[in-house]
């Protein structure tokens, strides 16, 4: 099993660590075990769990976009385009990981957590 803290949830989906807190603070994760200081370590189910949640695109990335164009800089706007379109590709990689786990949730015994 992978043991994650905060910040390497965040590093490996690929969000910030303020998102990662906002989620906790909502209650839509949990760490599965607190160390002795009081930081919480989450496991891969966390990960995916992140992962869903941050399949569409961020807020802050369209702000970046729309203030670059409002700007009218061509170059700007070309190199936001260029992420955007980066994001897009790695959500249909993230909507095709939760189709299948979506399709073995239907095919499974449930399990509770």
């Amino acid at each position: 099993m992978n043991v994650y803290t905060v910040s390497r949830l965040a590093r490996y989906a690929r969000v910030s660590v303020h998102i990662v807190r906002d989620y906790l603070l909502g209650g839509l994760l949990r760490p599965v075990v607190c160390t002795p200081g009081s930081y919480g370590l989450f496991d891969d189910a966390a990960l995916q769990r992140l992962c869903a949640f941050e399949v569409v695109i961020g807020v802050h990335a369209l702000a970046r976009l729309y203030r670059t164009l409002d700007a009218a800089d061509g170059d700007g706007v070309a190199a936001q385009l260029a992420v955007l379109r980066q994001l897009v590709e790695r959500r249909r990689e993230a909507l095709a990981t939760l189709e299948m786990q979506l399709a073995a949730m239907t095919t499974e015994p449930a399990q509770h957590a």
